[in-house]
Formats: C-alpha cells, structure tokens, sequence
C-alpha cells in the first residue's frame, strides 16, 4: 500500500480538526482527541487493505476515540446531554459536506510555489501563528504576513478558476464541482 501518514496527515487534518471540536468543547481535549486519531491511524495503518475504504476507516477511528473521550472522561457527570451526545455520534455515518472543500484546497497549496506553499500550509492547515512562523522561516513578522496574503490571493484565484462553490445563505459550503475548464483537474 502506497499510504504514507504526512499525506493522511494533510489531507485530512482540518476535517477531523472541526468534526472533533464540533462534538468536544473543550479545545485541548479536542486536540488531545485529534492527535490521539493520529497515533492510532499511524499505528494501524498497515492494518488497511483497501485504500478506497480510508476515508471511512478514519472515520471510523474518529468517531470512536470521541466516544472513548466521553466514557472514560472523569470531568463530564454522565448527563442525558452526554448520553445523547454519544448516541448521535454513534449514529452518524461520514464527515461533514464541506470535506471536499477541504481536500480540494490541500492539493491547490501543494501546487503554489514554495516560498507560499509551505507558509499557508502551516498557519492555514497546522493552524501555526503567523507571530510564532517568523522564526521558523527566519523572516520578519511583516514578510510572513505578506507570504500568507498573496499565498491566500493566490490560492482564491485557483479555486475560482478551477471549482464553482455553492454556499448556503450563511456562508458554509454546500457543494463544490470542478469546472470543465480547470486544467488541473478535478477538485
């Protein structure tokens, strides 16, 4: 299998960072949750024989290390909100309908020059501060912010170019189709 956990790790970071906080609201243990996912796709990763069923493979390790996170967690009193929690989530079946946003904007960051591409990918996807890039990349706080505005211009033209972006009417993405004439394929 031609799997490797940093290509998992970018595709799917920012999906499995918003369905966790979407379901835990304390932010460090949703981290916690979220990096928890990860030692456990990386730890059975060989395990998965067919690389068309990952995306629910992961889904499935996601959904129940949140589960697991409301079991054993001493600070949440097992309460009908807990308990109803935990059967929603039981229930659910796939990610969110903006996921294909998502793996559509990795690959365009992947294509944009370097100097952009790995700036944007670490405040924008790792979610890093701009402030604390600026040693990093050895470059000023200016120039950084600069970098992650251009590399945001330039990322908005191609998704424009290539996707038609349908939201709803508060702004959340509701579809996204690749268009005919996009040359870098589909979205």
């Amino acid at each position: 299998m031609s799997l490797e956990i940093n290509t998992i790790h970018n595709q799917f970071y920012i999906i499995l960072g918003r369905y966790i906080k979407a379901r835990i609201n304390d932010t460090d243990d949703a981290s916690d949750v979220l990096q928890e996912v990860f030692i456990k796709i990386n730890e059975n990763l060989g395990s998965l024989t067919d690389e068309g069923k990952l995306k629910s493979w992961i889904f499935t390790i996601t959904r129940n290390s949140i589960i697991d996170y409301y079991r054993k967690d001493s600070n949440h009193k097992k309460s009908e909100l807990t308990e109803c929690m935990m059967q929603k989530i039981m229930h659910e079946t796939d990610f969110d309908t903006s996921e294909s946003l998502d793996c559509c904007l990795i690959k365009f960051i992947e294509r944009l020059p370097e100097d952009y591409r790995d700036i944007i990918m670490d405040s924008e996807i790792h979610g890093i501060k701009q402030k604390d890039l600026t040693e990093k990349y050895s470059l000023a706080y200016p120039s950084i912010r600069s970098r992650v505005q251009r590399g945001r211009s330039r990322l908005k033209e191609m998704l424009l170019d290539c996707c038609s972006i349908e939201l709803d009417r508060r702004g959340n993405v509701m579809n996204v189709t690749s268009k005919k004439s996009c040359s870098g394929g589909k979205c």
